[in-house]
């Protein structure tokens, strides 16, 4: 005769443990690497974590034999597991770091990026430190007038010692406190006419486009103020990302002029692991109503958040190179819609994404139109052909005409003199070159990379592979004389100075670059992205060969985009601002020559509307090997495989599907990579949306 099943009479737990007299069991989510173990498990509570054991705080628990790290979910009366529970350990600290919120929109990002929830809250909530904790908690202890007090005081420190961290490239301290904070905010921030009122009880959601006007390079900053501080009197607290380091320096350095904004918070991967930690948790007990930062602090906790700024949302810093891979952007938009918050996204350019969210009505255009957009704007000009015999030059008459003009001392026009931005594409001397009897692009002997020189005569090396030689030998004429493609910035510097004797000039590009200069007359020879603000602008800016983003969809957006933000840092036409633009692009020339990025990418979009590309599916990237890419391509039908590459012996593929599908398919292969992982079979790597997948 069989033995009855045991009957379960109520948890209990591993070692006959006394357990809380309520809800016994926790929910708990382990945080693990491997894809099928980042789930939620059922613990038993002690009875001494009775009171401490809260939804939301950090815990450590045995898994598989050993300690690991979890955030407690849920409490429960039961469990559906049968048998005795292992009980939790620890409770790592009694602060809930996991509010309600956060998780929603952690989930929310997980399924949008086909991830799981542990990976995602890897990025979401910083490491602990004790010693910080410790600090903030006893502040929090204090009275409340105290407490304010000391709270200010704390976030000034922490952030004037983050600044002193990311402006330690500045050599000179902080870069003369960022230029005596920025002039002190430019002599209090001029009004500007791209501006405009902000109506923050309404929560709008607003794409905004830039123009140098009253605050060349730094209009963003005043644009987002005003949202701010509309914000702020209506009793609520405001997120800004910004795209690196420099422009977290500057936006701080704004800040602290700014005698009518609190005390703030700042936010950055560059933080030690205590400031970063105390500016977490200032901003979850409400110590701050401001938290900048970079793309680190998309998902920080901000109490009673009404409003999130995004600048340059379409700059790469914002992609997350950490599984799985979220763009701060759209966690900016999934927390507005999450939150109901207000929105405002504030560039020089225009994404292709906001432009599609513009015209379906989601987000409200607020960019300056026609008369203010063309006089907030520098004057362009561009080579003509026709009438200039020397416009092919790399540095044409007309350039030299306007550089020499805005460096000359003692000119009437005296807005119209000050520092002069040279953009050149790369670092080097000659960074590509070809054979001057052939026209043959420069390639490595061994591995057809692209060869690289010092100078004209040598020596000439192969940054792929190692390769060196002290002479060049064409592969196909067998030449040894060499002419420029693409001059570096070390070449120019050495141009300039032959034409230009007695001009400073200031380099700035790979490890070294300024965050900010003053308005001194000079040369500023930089590379594409490394350009230094400069306080009241450049007078100038001859952008010179055109830097190619390689074969992709969207080379033509990112070469605006790089054209357009440099020409942005120059004072407008009605301050003597001038731009000499050297693309031959079209597309490029049209849009800095207008300033008009809005209508451009809106025409851009009609063609990729009707060839179904994003912005108007969304992608994924699968890279593995071919076998397990059709695995996964037939697991889930709604993907429509666009194109696939060999990279040595794995394959990458790029497949489409519908928008409205987004959170299904993301659960699906989140699903799929679970599966594939504890049956143990090889692992697809999943990238969603990554820009330059296609």
């Amino acid at each position: 005769m069989d033995e009855p099943l045991p009957i379960d009479t109520g948890t209990a737990a591993i070692g006959q443990v006394p357990l809380a007299a309520e809800a016994p069991v926790a929910h708990v989510l382990i945080d693990h690497p491997v894809p099928h173990l980042a789930r939620t498990f059922d613990y038993a509570v002690p009875e001494k974590f009775a009171v401490t054991a809260r939804p939301g705080v950090r815990v450590r628990v045995k898994f598989a034999g050993k300690l690991r790290d979890g955030f407690l979910l849920d409490r429960v009366d039961s469990s559906a597991h049968i048998g005795p529970l292992a009980t939790i350990e620890r409770i790592t600290s009694p602060v809930v770091v996991l509010t309600p919120e956060l998780l929603e929109l952690s989930a929310a990002t997980a399924r949008r990026y086909a991830g799981t929830l542990s990976d995602v809250l890897r990025l979401a909530i910083p490491p602990r430190h004790a010693r910080a904790e410790k600090a903030v908690l006893k502040a929090e202890k204090a009275p409340q007038a105290e407490n304010a007090e000391k709270a200010a005081k704390n976030s000034a420190a922490a952030s004037a010692d983050t600044a002193a961290d990311t402006a330690a490239d500045t050599a000179s301290g902080t870069a003369a406190d960022t230029i005596a904070r920025l002039g002190e905010w430019i002599v209090s921030e001029s009004p500007s006419a791209t501006t405009g009122s902000f109506p923050a009880s309404e929560h709008p959601r607003i794409a905004l486009t830039c123009v140098p006007g009253s605050t060349p390079g730094l209009s963003w900053i005043t644009a987002g103020l005003a949202a701010a501080r509309a914000t702020l009197a209506a009793g609520e607290s405001v997120l800004w990302l910004v795209p690196d380091h420099r422009e977290l320096a500057v936006l701080a350095a704004a800040l602290e002029a700014s005698a009518d904004m609190p005390a703030y918070s700042q936010l950055s991967a560059d933080q030690s692991p205590e400031q970063r930690w105390t500016a977490w948790l200032s901003g979850l007990l409400g110590h701050t109503r401001v938290t900048i930062g970079t793309r680190a602090a998309a998902f920080a906790p901000v109490a009673d958040l009404g409003l999130i700024i995004c600048c340059d949302d379409s700059n790469s810093n914002y992609l997350d190179q950490h599984a799985p891979y979220p763009h701060a952007r759209e966690v900016c938009l999934l927390r507005s819609t999450i939150d109901t918050t207000g929105l405002l996204l504030v560039s020089t350019d225009r994404s292709a994404e906001i432009q599609r969210l513009v015209e379906i009505g989601w987000l409200r255009e607020g960019s300056p139109t026609g008369p203010d957009r063309r006089e907030g704007a520098p004057r362009v000009f561009v080579p003509d052909e026709e009438r200039d015999p020397f416009a092919w030059q790399r540095i044409p008459s007309r350039a030299w005409q306007l550089m020499r003009g805005a460096l000359r001392p003692g000119r009437k026009d005296t807005n119209a003199v000050g520092p002069v931005l040279v953009q050149v594409p790369r670092a080097g001397y000659y960074p590509v070159f070809a054979c001057a009897r052939c026209q043959e692009v420069a390639r490595c002997p061994r591995c057809e990379a692209t060869l690289t020189t010092q100078s004209e005569v040598g020596p000439f090396a192969c940054r792929a592979c190692g390769y060196h030689s002290a002479e060049f030998s064409c592969g196909r004429c067998r030449s040894n004389q060499v002419r420029s493609i693409v001059r570096g910035r070390g070449r120019t510097v050495e141009e300039l100075r032959k034409a230009l004797p007695g001009v400073e000039i200031l380099e700035s590009g790979g490890d070294d670059i300024p965050v900010a200069i003053d308005d001194a007359p000079r040369l500023v020879v930089a590379t594409t992205g490394a350009e230094p603000y400069a306080l009241g602008g450049y007078a100038c800016a001859i952008l010179l060969d055109s830097l190619w983003p390689g074969p992709w969809m969207r080379s033509t957006d990112e070469g605006v985009s790089r054209r357009l933000r440099a020409a942005a840092l120059v004072r407008s036409r009605t301050a003597g601002g001038v731009v000499y633009l050297g693309d031959t692009d079209e597309t490029i020339r049209n849009t800095v020559t207008t300033f008009d990025p809005v209508t451009t990418m809106s025409r851009a979009l009609e063609d990729r509307a009707e060839l179904g590309f994003p912005p108007y599916r969304r992608i994924v990237e699968l890279t593995g090997a071919g076998f397990d890419i059709d695995a996964v391509l037939t697991a889930v039908p709604e993907l429509t495989e666009l194109i696939r590459d060999s990279q040595g012996d794995d394959q990458k593929a790029v497949a489409a599907y519908p928008i409205a599908a987004g959170d299904a398919v993301g659960e699906q292969l989140a699903s799929l990579t679970a599966s594939r992982s504890a049956k143990k079979l090889p692992q697809v790597r999943i990238r969603i949306d990554d820009p330059r997948s296609l």
